[in-house]
């Protein structure tokens, strides 16, 4: 099956800051859909992550009235000094290199420090990051 690549920027204080250190888990979908964790990496000096693989269907003789043209992941986002951030729907596409921007936010107390940030991705282009839900 063809490939696309995803790489995920963590950003913190309005995009000033990169976050060092996150970790990062992408969701695969397995054979009956269900998402099940499939790679784990650390984000970099520069908050982003080296570029990840994963498979996307081929655009080359596509319906796409009848399948999408991109392969649809979940996002983890994990750092002790963040509020931990899920990101979901995020579309990649064979062939091309989604960037997926994330604003890791400090907690504001303790308990905040294990409430997860969850963002629907209604965008269906390979730089959107969604909104947050």
């Amino acid at each position: 099956m063809p490939t696309g690549k995803l790489i995920v920027q963590t950003r913190a204080a309005r995009g000033a800051v990169p976050v060092m250190g996150a970790a990062v888990t992408v969701y695969c979908p397995d054979d009956t859909n269900v998402m099940q964790p499939c790679v784990t990496v650390r984000t970099d000096t520069s908050g982003s992550t080296e570029a990840i693989e994963l498979e996307a269907p081929s655009l080359a003789n596509m319906d796409v009235q009848e399948v999408p043209p991109f392969a649809s992941f979940r996002v983890d986002i994990d750092h002790p000094d963040y509020r931990p951030v899920t990101v979901t729907d995020v579309p990649v596409y064979a062939g091309i290199t989604t960037t997926l921007p994330v604003t890791m936010i400090p907690p504001s107390s303790l308990a905040e420090l294990n409430q997860r940030i969850t963002i629907r991705n209604p965008k269906t282009g390979p730089t959107g990051s969604g909104t947050e839900s």
